[in-house]
């Protein structure tokens, strides 16, 4: 047997040039696959040889010697067959060697008429010579009309069974390059043969869609060649079918508006069918070669037939298929995957479908954003109530987050033109806000929380309060509050009404203020504490201000409990919310792993934060991922690639008045004293303190503004305010009382002080740390105090300190200490303790909770007191602990504190 488009062609060529022969040649192809355009190019070979070409197609319609009658009429006007008798004289004619060789051309025989057929085999057994060359071609497995029983005997009669084959690529870019008149792009060729299956008819058809068009075959033509599947071919597929009955038409056409591989009794439910009739219709419709009947469902043979067809479709039809379809696939449990998108395409005006909306839209959420939105949309399609109404343009804002956060801003507005009751109008306005300052457009969001403020306190002043708390901590954030908004700060309860709106969102902003106005570290842990009972991110009431508690968590000396909060509020959020909120608690995490010191961590962390915040438009927000990035590329000593990263991101330049960007500009100070350019970094650090003290936030636990100030005017040779600044430090440090901010302001005093002052404050600064959590600050305290006792003549106590430096920060990613550390060792004549590869890879191998565990349990913590302050099991504690010790090869807490290098 004779395969694939060489052959045919090839076996074509030598039937052309040699009619004379008597070949017998039946041609087997589904419709489409181009047996009528070869038959035709056969006609016109075989004319050109000076033969006698009858031709001629069945018809189901015909009746007896149709077929051949026809044929005759293409030969010679003049011969009237009327009955068997001139049939046979006819034949005769034909086979006489004096009148040129004959030859017959018959499309679709398999509905040719049965008194043909048998004429047809009788020329097909005549001996070679004196018998016409025969060409013939039928649809496979579709059987005969009148003449079924007739067909299967003349099939072995035929010398040469040649099959039509689909196009491969190579064959789809030559036809494209003769229709188009052009080379075309790869993706384009892929994506046409994708969606014809290779089929020459309905390629021909979409390339010549896209001629009319006078698009070019690009890549954008690759990606919308559904559209240029042209309606004709539709419309042929139907009159194919149109003889085989309503149920045959309908199960097309419902195969072809479900898509994909609906099941029978899906197809019978959507047709009003029985299931039987659906198998019967199937089954012919896969014998005309329209369908292909799968163990997993009918389908059509290319993706541009099912949509040719569909486009077919009057539209209530279609919504009417895709309505029971939904009702069925409902009725019987299937996944919302496949059931959200009948449902988007059904009728409109039954609740039934309102409510399997809604429900499929929070099913899908965490893991198809685009068909949950879609739901949410096609719902406010419905007649809703309004406080129904609101709620969905919520939820729909709330999942536009995920793609653009323009586009949730107007569905956001939308919920506030409602009439809401005081709860769920509190929610709308606190999205909005929200989202308006993710875009930097405060002045907006500021007014949004404003009017909501004078909405809502005549209806219910809980709610009121609420707003206002955001509203206070967009102005002290913006950095545009005013001497009233500080009083009112000051004016704010100590303690809200347990369960009330505002409960946990007050005592964030109650967190803050310790901060700002000279509250103590203790009150300020407290409140933070009970701001994220419900984490950095309570369902229902997400905003920025919950970034106030986890900041006073962080500055008052309990970082490790800042991370323990915010990693709960992720785990609970996996796989959930938007890319804001992702972008919002990574960028959290970032935070807290800088102030732990864990380079790797907070690099990684910042990284995926700005990945999200810039997926979805957020700027303002992104600045601060940018600068924990920069500071961890600083730490490993990476400045030059800090400073492009902050000019690529537009921060070395004048910054917004954002409280995000006092630690912008801090963190560009580093980078530029990192590359030597002392006078701009001073610069910097300066801005840096004067915004934040603007801010109400200039102590040294927030941003150490003047640590770095006057670590730059040492360089400078200026020590005069060099010390001022260290002293002013320290003791705003001493007085808010955390030991972290009390050490990093002792290293600092001792490296402006130096000789032995500097010396004795280096001690202090190196043991007062070491107890704390905070790894980078330790190991930099460690070297500094090293380097010193270097120049100071005690080079026994330097080794032991820059080898313990080299240790910590080789645990907590500092490479810029790691180096400096080595460096100096060697200068000072030691060779740098080797590292300890098993030990530096199972500290490593720590998650974030075994290492809280760990750290904790090294301090001396029991069990019990561990699993209270982290708030987890008991359990917990102790599979982690279990895990700690199997990982650092020790055999219990004596060995913790070395292995950690605490």
């Amino acid at each position: 047997m004779l395969t694939g488009r060489q052959q045919e062609l090839t076996a074509l060529d030598e039937l052309i040039s040699s009619p004379a022969h008597g070949n017998r040649v039946l041609v087997r192809g589904n419709r489409g696959f181009g047996k009528s355009a070869l038959l035709r190019a056969f006609a016109e070979g075989a004319a050109g040889h000076k033969a006698r070409v009858l031709r001629a197609a069945g018809d189901p319609a015909d009746r007896e010697f149709d077929l051949i009658r026809r044929m005759f009429a293409s030969w010679d006007g003049s011969v009237v067959l009327t009955d068997a008798e001139n049939l046979v004289r006819a034949e005769e004619r034909l086979c006489s060697p004096g009148e040129g060789p004959g030859v017959l051309v018959i499309d679709d025989l398999h509905v040719a008429d049965g008194a043909s057929l048998r004429l047809l085999g009788r020329l097909l057994l005549r001996p070679a010579g004196s018998r016409p060359a025969v060409i013939a071609a039928l649809v496979p497995n579709a059987g005969a009309a009148p003449g079924r029983e007739v067909i299967g005997e003349l099939l072995p009669r035929f010398d040469h069974h040649l099959t039509l084959t689909p196009f491969g690529v190579d064959e789809v870019r030559a036809m494209a390059e003769r229709e188009l008149g052009t080379d075309p792009e790869p993706a384009f060729v892929r994506a046409c043969w994708e969606a014809t299956a290779g089929i020459p008819s309905v390629v021909q058809g979409v390339l010549g869609s896209v001629r009319a068009s006078g698009t070019a075959p690009g890549g954008l033509t690759a990606a919308r060649v559904s559209e240029h599947v042209p309606r004709e071919l539709g419309r042929a597929v139907l009159a194919d079918i149109a003889t085989h009955g309503e149920e045959v038409r309908s199960t097309a056409l419902a195969v072809a508006v479900l898509s994909g591989q609906p099941s029978l009794r899906l197809l019978a439910r959507a047709t009003a069918l029985d299931e039987g009739t659906v198998e019967d219709a199937v089954h012919t419709l896969d014998r005309l070669g329209i369908l292909v009947h799968t163990p997993q469902g009918p389908r059509f043979p290319a993706p541009a037939l099912t949509t040719a067809v569909a486009d077919a479709v009057p539209p209530s039809m279609r919504r009417e298929l895709h309505t029971r379809a939904a009702r069925f696939l409902l009725d019987t449990g299937a996944p919302w995957d496949s059931l959200t998108p009948h449902l988007l395409r059904g009728c409109q005006g039954e609740q039934w479908v309102t409510d399997a909306l809604l429900r499929a839209a929070e099913a899908v959420k965490g893991h198809d954003g685009d068909s949950s939105i879609a739901c949410l949309r096609r719902v406010l399609r419905e007649p809703l109530q309004d406080d129904v109404r609101a709620s969905v343009l919520i939820s729909l804002g709330e999942a536009e987050l995920e793609r653009c956060a323009r586009t949730a801003v107007r569905s956001l507005r939308c919920s506030l033109q409602l009439r809401l009751p005081p709860r769920t109008h509190a929610q709308a306005t606190r999205s909005l806000a929200t989202t308006l300052f993710a875009l930097n457009r405060y002045p907006e969001g500021i007014e949004v929380l404003r009017d909501a403020v004078d909405h809502l306190r005549p209806l219910d002043p809980d709610h009121a309060l609420r707003a206002e708390v955001d509203l206070v901590y967009a102005q002290i954030t913006q950095g545009s509050f005013d001497a009233p908004v500080l009083d009112r700060l000051q004016d704010l309860g100590a303690r809200p009404a347990p369960g009330t709106a505002s409960e946990q969102a007050l005592e964030a902003l109650l967190a803050l203020r310790e901060i700002m106005a000279g509250g103590t570290a203790r009150r300020a842990v407290t409140h933070a504490q009970r701001a994220l009972v419900h984490g950095v991110a309570p369902k229902g009431d997400a905003s920025f201000v919950y970034t106030g508690a986890v900041l006073a968590l962080a500055v008052a000396g309990r970082p490790e409990l800042a991370l323990s909060r915010v990693e709960a509020s992720m785990e609970r959020q996996r796989g959930k919310g938007s890319g804001l909120a992702r972008g919002y608690v990574h960028t959290l995490r970032a935070g807290v792993h800088h102030r732990l010191g864990n380079v790797d961590d907070c690099l990684r962390d910042a990284r995926t934060a700005l990945e999200a915040l810039r997926g979805v438009g957020a700027r303002t927000q992104a600045n601060h991922s940018v600068a924990m990035w920069a500071d961890a590329l600083v730490r490993q000593g990476r400045a030059d690639e800090a400073d492009r990263l902050l000019e690529h991101k537009g921060l070395n330049g004048a910054l917004a008045p954002h409280w995000a960007n006092d630690f912008t500009t801090l963190v560009r100070g580093r980078v530029r004293r990192a590359q030597g350019r002392l006078r701009q970094a001073l610069a910097d650090f300066l801005d840096s303190g004067e915004r934040s003290c603007a801010r109400g936030m200039g102590d040294p636990a927030v941003l150490p503004w003047r640590s770095e100030a006057a670590l730059t005017h040492a360089l400078l040779d200026e020590h005069e305010p060099a010390r001022r600044l260290a002293d002013e430090e320290l003791r705003l440090a001493r007085a808010w009382g955390v030991p972290e901010t009390i050490g990093s302001a002792l290293r600092t005093a001792g490296v402006v002080a130096g000789g032995d002052e500097g010396t004795r404050l280096l001690g202090e600064a190196v043991a007062l740390l070491e107890t704390t959590n905070c790894r980078y600050a330790y190991a930099q305290a460690l070297l500094d105090c090293g380097m010193l006792l270097v120049r100071s003549g005690a080079p026994d106590a330097a080794r032991t300190h820059l080898q313990q430096a080299l240790k910590v920060a080789r645990r907590c990613g500092a490479t810029s200490i790691v180096r400096d550390a080595e460096e100096e060792l060697l200068d000072s004549g030691y060779r740098p303790a080797s590292q300890d590869a098993k030990g530096v890879q199972s500290a490593a191998a720590l998650t974030q909770s075994e290492r809280r565990v760990a750290l904790l349990a090294a301090q001396g913590r029991t069990n019990r007191a561990i699993a209270e302050e982290l708030f987890v099991e008991l359990r917990t504690v102790e599979m982690h602990l279990s895990r700690t010790y199997r990982k650092l090869g020790i055999t219990g807490r004596a060995g913790l504190a070395d292995a950690l290098g605490t």
